[in-house]
């Protein structure tokens, strides 16, 4: 299986081939990003010693492969669009360690089975659900060891922009493609669940609903549920993964520096969306060069 990573400026001419059925892209980047117990170090020949703590020491390439194996864009695009080094691969780490060391596989399964959509877009739909009860689930112990949010709020970023910027690699059902990475952005669970842990810390010390006394099952409970809440419904998110495939393919001949402006300005991706208000606001904060200056951008953040 090649388990290379293509950031969203690889060699964009390269030709796009359709996925089948039991999708060989789709297992990749289930395998990818989805493993329980994932470790960045093998993303970089760095040995694990060299990997960047969360300090004011100059960024090391291991700290750049990381960002670009969440989001797709390397150091030289966050430099060209004024952005700076968003998280270490120590905390990105932090954040997708297998906190409780439970094997994920079986409810990835069971989520998958509870669809009656076709495959592979039952798997994808599964595959979505999973993700977002396990991102919601990590910021919440996030949250709670380090009471601070911006490791998952800026994770949640990542992974928004990395559903656009990683769009090329898709599968492909009766004609109609839909984008692997749109599984993996589970920006707006996050999101929610960072809420959720904040009003939990205002609490009374001694409340036992206070985010300091939960156990490890009683977070993985709290993630399940905030995920179940807030998941995009089957045909909200397979509409969601095809514009952001389709919008991605369409900017291909472009700069990398405007995909995701033309896709903006050329109504690829419609902005009276949710999802599509998180995913604005992302760029905006984290690649701030690349959406200023267009008016639909600066109408959506001034609301």
């Amino acid at each position: 299986m090649n388990l290379k990573l293509y950031a969203a400026n690889a060699n964009d001419s390269a030709e796009i081939s359709p996925a089948s059925a039991r999708s060989p892209v789709l297992l990749e980047w289930v395998t990818k990003l989805a493993h329980p117990g994932l470790s960045l170090h093998h993303l970089t020949a760095l040995p694990c010693a060299e990997h960047s703590i969360a300090t004011d020491r100059e960024p090391r390439a291991s700290d750049w492969n990381a960002v670009a194996y969440v989001c797709g864009y390397a150091a030289d695009s966050f430099s060209e669009a004024g952005g700076v080094l968003p998280l270490a691969s120590a905390e990105i780490d932090y954040f997708r360690r297998n906190h409780r060391g439970t094997e994920n596989h079986i409810s990835r399964d069971f989520l998958t089975a509870q669809t009656d959509l076709p495959s592979p877009l039952a798997e994808l739909y599964g595959l979505y659900r999973h993700r977002a009860r396990i991102d919601a689930e990590a910021a919440l112990w996030v949250a709670q060891s380090t009471t601070s949010f911006r490791v998952a709020s800026v994770m949640a970023d990542l992974l928004a922009i990395g559903a656009f910027a990683n769009g090329l690699e898709y599968i492909s059902y009766m004609g109609v493609t839909y984008s692997v990475p749109c599984a993996f952005d589970s920006s707006a669970e996050i999101d929610h669940a960072n809420r959720e842990a904040q009003r939990r810390l205002t609490l009374p010390p001694d409340h036992p609903s206070h985010l300091l006394k939960l156990r490890p099952d009683e977070l993985g409970v709290l993630a399940s549920s905030i995920a179940k809440e807030n998941a995009l419904t089957p045909a909200e998110f397979l509409e969601k993964a095809n514009l952001l495939s389709e919008a991605r393919q369409d900017v291909t001949r472009l700069p990398m520096d405007v995909h995701f402006a033309t896709a903006i300005v050329e109504r690829d991706i419609p902005l009276q969306f949710r999802w599509t208000v998180r995913l604005v606001n992302a760029f905006a904060r984290r690649l701030p060069h690349w959406v200023m200056g267009i008016q639909e951008v600066q109408n959506l953040l001034n609301r």
